[in-house]
């Protein structure tokens, strides 16, 4: 589950309901590290993995406020539904999608199903189903702090992470990020492969960037 749906700056207000169906729609989501460092696909704006190739919406209203259906006082209800954020979204465009900055993010194209709803950028539907391979980005986060919001783009070396986030850094901020607990670290090409075993769970392919 992603953005919001009323008035939300990517998304925009709802404006029809489409017919039941698949539509071709596109998603960004970060890679987020299990407790041993392997990598996980993560929706890039709830805590939520996807652990299959297909992921269907389930409304749960009590998880926090943003989900709470709005309408006639209802809260069980099938996602998705009128005057609740629940569903699963998808740009209408690729350059939506496109990756949020530093750190590490995939993007590509899923088929959005069942009944779903039209926003002014995209959709919001009961399914979602990665169709085809995954883009990879690695940004290094050495540079992305409170006292150089300047952006690093040198060649990750390595992947620090945490408890739920990667953090790649490049041979010049090795030591980054600064008064962040690290958990683990490796090389970018360990961490590549676990990419790539992660693409077979999720019956696709990542492709890395030539630049790594």
């Amino acid at each position: 589950m992603n953005n919001p749906m009323r008035d939300d700056p990517g998304f925009g207000p709802e404006r029809a309901v489409v017919a039941p169906g698949l539509v071709v729609a596109w998603r960004r989501w970060r890679l987020c590290p299990d407790q041993s460092g392997q990598p996980l696909l993560g929706s890039a704006h709830e805590d939520h993995i996807w652990s299959a190739r297909t992921l269907r919406a389930e409304c749960d209203p009590s998880r926090t406020w943003s989900y709470r259906l709005a309408l006639d006082g209802r809260e069980q209800h099938q996602a998705p539904a009128a005057g609740c954020r629940c569903g699963i979204y998808g740009y209408g465009t690729p350059e939506l999608a496109r990756p949020m900055g530093p750190g590490i993010w995939v993007h590509g194209r899923v088929l959005i199903g069942g009944p779903m709803f039209l926003t002014d950028n995209g959709f919001r539907g009961l399914e979602a189903t990665i169709d085809g391979p995954l883009g990879l980005t690695i940004e290094c986060v050495g540079g992305d702090d409170l006292y150089s919001p300047t952006r690093c783009f040198g060649s990750p070396v390595e992947v620090k992470h945490g408890t739920k986030v990667y953090y790649p850094v490049c041979s010049a901020h090795l030591s980054a990020p600064v008064h962040i607990a690290v958990e683990g670290r490796c090389d970018i090409a360990d961490f590549l492969e676990a990419a790539a075993s992660l693409a077979a769970t999720l019956e696709t392919s990542i492709a890395a960037p030539a630049s790594v």
